[in-house]
C-alpha cells in the first residue's frame, strides 16, 4: 500500500481517492470466525452492513437464525435497508461498518441491539474525546483484537489494525483479548502466494 500511497502522490491524487466505492470492504472468513471464537450470542442476529455476504455466510455456519441487509444493492440480503434510519430491534447486531459511519452505527446500533452489539472497528477507535465520552456511558463489554493487519482487498500490504468491539446489555466492564488468528493468517498468506503463483 506505501508503494500504491506514493504512486498516488507523483500523480498528484490524494491517498483518501484509494477508498474503496461506499466504503466496501469485504470482511475476510478468519476475521467472523475470531469474533464468534471468542463471544457467544443468543437469539437472532442483525447484519445490516452486509455487502456480498461474506461475513454473512460465516455467520449464518454458527447460528440459525441470521438476517441480512445493505444500503446498497450488491447481489446479497435484502438492499435499500438504511440501517441508520432504522426502527427495528433485535437481540444481536453484527457487522463491519463503513468506515465514514462507524460512530453513527455505534450509536445507532446500541440503540437497536436489544442483547450485544458487535463493530468491527480500527484498533485506533479505542482513541479519541468523542468516543471516549460515550464508551464513559456505554463501555464495551469485550474488545477482541486482531494482532495482525487486517487485508481486506487482497493488496498484499494492509495498513490498519483492528478489533472487534463488544457491547453488551448490562455489563459495564470491559475486557481485552487477543484474538489467535496466526493460523487463519498463515493459512491466508499462503493462499495469497498460490494465486500468484499460479
Amino acid at each position: 500500500m506505501t508503494a500504491i500511497n506514493e504512486q498516488y502522490k507523483l500523480l498528484g491524487r490524494k491517498v483518501e481517492d484509494l477508498r474503496q466505492k461506499e466504503d466496501f470492504y469485504p470482511t475476510p472468513q478468519y476475521i467472523t470466525e475470531a469474533l464468534l471464537e471468542y463471544y457467544q450470542f443468543k437469539g437472532k442476529i442483525w447484519e445490516p452492513a452486509c455487502g456480498d455476504g461474506r461475513m454473512a455466510e460465516v455467520l449464518k455456519k454458527h447460528y440459525p437464525d441470521v438476517v441480512c441487509s445493505d444500503l446498497i444493492d450488491r447481489g446479497y440480503g435484502k438492499a435499500g435497508i438504511d440501517f441508520l434510519t432504522s426502527t427495528t430491534h433485535v437481540e444481536n447486531i453484527i457487522t463491519n461498518p463503513p468506515f465514514q459511519l462507524a460512530y453513527e452505527f455505534i450509536v445507532q446500533g446500541l440503540k437497536l441491539a436489544d442483547k450485544a452489539l458487535a463493530l468491527l472497528l480500527p484498533i485506533r477507535y479505542l482513541t479519541g474525546k468523542k468516543r471516549a465520552k460515550l464508551y464513559a456511558d456505554y463501555p464495551p463489554a469485550k474488545v477482541i483484537v486482531i494482532p495482525n493487519k487486517v487485508d481486506f482487498l487482497g493488496f498484499g500490504s494492509p495498513a490498519m489494525e483492528f478489533a472487534w468491539f463488544v457491547w453488551e446489555k448490562g455489563v459495564q466492564n470491559t475486557t481485552i483479548v487477543w484474538a489467535d488468528t496466526h493460523d487463519a493468517d498463515t493459512k491466508r498468506k499462503k493462499n495469497s502466494s498460490s494465486r500468484l503463483l499460479g
